[in-house]
């Protein structure tokens, strides 16, 4: 049995002709229709009822399309797998981030990595949250991905980027903005804006005010962080943003908590996968970045 059998099988299965399953892999129709005789002697089975105009699969070759179909994918995996280890010039890397990150800590490793490896496509995958990144680093769609963690947690396979906290947004003209510090308790009353169920975000606040005696009333649930900021500055609700996310140009007050909701931003990948030559080089070089200032080189918006 060859690679080549499987293509043409799988083809003139989806097309439903050898004619046109010939044409579509660039070769003569004998050459499909001894492929597929070959395969069929082979399997000693027919896999396609051919007494019609439209071809057709037989019960025999509904149950080998299923496993065709499964090794091509395999085979192709092996390769895109295999790529990572070759010594090429270019390559990319697959980097997930969760809501909020991608406009305020990604572009920094972008631009400077960029910069330094002009020749490296990093492909941006915005996940849900963190729970949808760690799943497509364990299925083998993401190199990378960052995630929240909480305050002090550390992963075996993470470098621990930034430590921050959740600040408190109201708008300019409410009743708690000239306050230093705000407990949870004080906000008993409150409409929030929260990131959708599943986030790290919407997680620690429910834990929070649970802690304060009250389960929060929600005004909506988003992802969108200019939707959130919008929403705060008009006085609809108030809510709460890592400090990293808020600019000195907010229109709205972001106060701290006491206690604070502190958090931790790692860079994370699968542990069970040996790290390429080029996933190497990129961890080294975040490692270096993030010895720096990260909160002021973000402040600087570069």
């Amino acid at each position: 049995m060859e690679l080549r059998q499987l293509e043409y099988f799988c083809t003139v299965s989806a097309l439903k002709n050898f004619t046109k399953a010939a044409q579509f892999l660039h070769v003569s129709q004998p050459s499909v229709t001894k492929a597929i005789q070959s395969l069929e002697t082979e399997l000693n089975v027919t896999l396609f009822n051919r007494g019609q105009k439209q071809i057709s699969l037989t019960e025999a070759g509904q149950v080998f399309l299923i496993h065709a179909k499964k090794i091509l994918q395999d085979v192709k995996a092996a390769e895109t797998s295999i790529e990572r280890f070759q010594n090429k010039s270019g390559g990319v890397i697959r980097f997930g981030v969760p809501p909020m990150v991608e406009s305020y800590l990604f572009p920094n490793i972008f631009i400077k990595f960029q910069a330094a490896n002009p020749e490296i496509l990093i492909d941006l995958q915005e996940c849900s949250d963190s729970l949808t990144v760690h799943e497509n680093l364990e299925n083998g769609a993401l190199d990378f991905g960052i995630v929240y963690l909480k305050a002090g947690e550390t992963l075996e396979n993470s470098l621990n980027l930034l430590d921050d906290e959740f600040y408190l947004c109201l708008p300019l003209n409410h009743k708690l903005a000239t306050a230093e510090k705000i407990s949870f308790q004080s906000l008993r009353h409150e409409k929030f804006i929260l990131q959708p169920a599943g986030t790290f975000q919407n997680f620690a606040i429910r834990q929070r005010s649970a802690s304060a005696g009250f389960s929060p009333e929600i005004l909506l649930s988003t992802s969108q962080l200019k939707t959130i900021k919008e929403l705060v500055s008009s006085g609809a609700a108030i809510s709460l943003l890592p400090r990293f996310a808020i600019t000195p140009e907010s229109n709205f007050k972001s106060i701290p908590l006491s206690p604070p909701i502190k958090f931790t931003l790692a860079l994370t990948w699968n542990k069970l996968k040996e790290l390429s030559p080029l996933s190497t080089r990129f961890l080294k070089f975040v490692d270096s970045l993030f010895n720096k200032n990260v909160l002021a080189i973000l402040q600087k918006k570069i």
